[in-house]
């Protein structure tokens, strides 16, 4: 079957359903089933740049239950949660049954997933259905791009 590596939080929240749809810079052709496994370490800063934006720590805060109040400007809070999610780990299967270029969803996203995915111009949008929820997670080593992954 084949996989994508995300990088925390993005993998969980695929897993928790929270995100249906994970924005790439590339297309491609395959579609079917879909592991979704989680990067064993946490992305540098300026990769996951997003997570430091305070309306994603917010969503993010809500999402896992987590108390963050606006006065907690360390984001002490939600650096917790990450660091408490699976790495390394297949943490679900999805059904990847389209990929459209961002561009064709313009007034169809709620604010919550535009928050969770990068949505600039000549990116693409990967459209996942849930099959399958693996907990805790099977532990597995990633790849870049799609890679093949055995159960």
């Amino acid at each position: 079957m084949k996989a994508l590596t995300l990088w925390q939080p993005w993998a969980t929240l695929v897993a928790m359903e929270v995100k249906k749809i994970e924005t790439r810079c590339w297309s491609t052709k395959y579609r079917g089933e879909l592991a979704i496994h989680s990067a064993a370490k946490l992305p540098v800063k300026w990769l996951g740049r997003s997570a430091q934006t305070e309306p994603f720590r917010d969503e993010l805060a809500e999402v896992f239950g987590a108390r963050r109040d606006r006065d907690d400007r360390t984001g002490s809070r939600v650096d917790t949660i990450l660091k408490g999610l699976p790495a390394g780990k297949v943490l679900c299967v999805v059904n990847l049954y389209d990929v459209v270029r961002v561009s064709e969803l313009e007034n169809e996203l709620t604010d919550r997933e535009m928050l969770f995915g990068n949505y600039e111009d000549g990116r693409y949008a990967w459209m996942l259905k849930m099959i399958d929820v693996f907990e805790p997670g099977i532990a597995a080593k990633g790849n870049r791009q799609l890679w093949n992954w055995e159960r």
